[in-house]
């Protein structure tokens, strides 16, 4: 699909993945969206304008791929009040509202949805006693986690620590946040609401979902 297709319009059925992203704030009355493009960018741009929807889309071109929140630093002054990051190849149905309300009454600087998941080993895993000889077998073990989403909140202050054209993820910069002593608050979501389409048997799995 991603050598014709920018990922963001990989189609899900009758609607491209970013339509399905929008819809879930369009839902909860978000109408101004800002995306920043880079490969392939004048087909999503097409698309948008043949499109004509009701919300505002604006495009913020990379002349070189920044990583995921690089070309967050252009928002750095113009952006008042925290607002919501998102990869374009996730849709975590959740109540957006809630999310915002939980980052706003923890003073956080960010927050990160995290969804849980629970990973079934399919093997016998081998425990070892002190003197490397075998205690015992658990067999199928179950592992739970809370695995990162690619949906945040963000606070404006803290584009600052983003480097100019740089590339840059959004993961350093939440490590940079830590660094300086900052907030990070993790809102967990049920592993249902989370779909993941950037790898093929995700996407699979995501059609199938919907």
């Amino acid at each position: 699909f991603t050598k014709i297709l920018p990922k963001p319009l990989v189609p899900i059925h009758e609607q491209p993945i970013i339509e399905h992203i929008i819809d879930s704030f369009t839902s909860h009355k978000c109408n101004e969206f800002h995306i920043t493009v880079n490969y392939k960018a004048k087909i999503l741009k097409a698309y948008f304008e043949e499109l004509r929807p009701t919300y505002q889309v604006s495009f913020v071109d990379e002349k070189e791929p920044l990583g995921t929140a690089g070309s967050l630093k252009l928002f750095y002054r113009k952006i008042k009040k925290p607002f919501f990051v998102t990869n374009c190849d996730i849709i975590v149905k959740a109540n957006y509202p809630s999310i915002y309300e939980f980052h706003q009454n923890g003073n956080f600087d960010v927050t990160l949805v995290a969804s849980t998941k629970e990973y079934i080993l399919p093997y016998g895993t081998c425990e070892l006693n002190s003197d490397g000889h075998l205690s015992h077998i658990n067999e199928k073990p179950k592992y739970d986690f809370l695995v990162n989403t690619g949906l945040y909140v963000l606070d404006p202050g803290i584009l600052k620590l983003i480097p100019d054209n740089k590339f840059y993820h959004i993961t350093h910069l939440i490590e940079d946040v830590i660094k300086d002593g900052k907030k990070v608050g993790v809102y967990p979501v049920d592993e249902d609401a989370w779909i993941d389409v950037g790898q093929w048997s995700e996407y699979q799995q995501a059609i199938d979902r919907f």
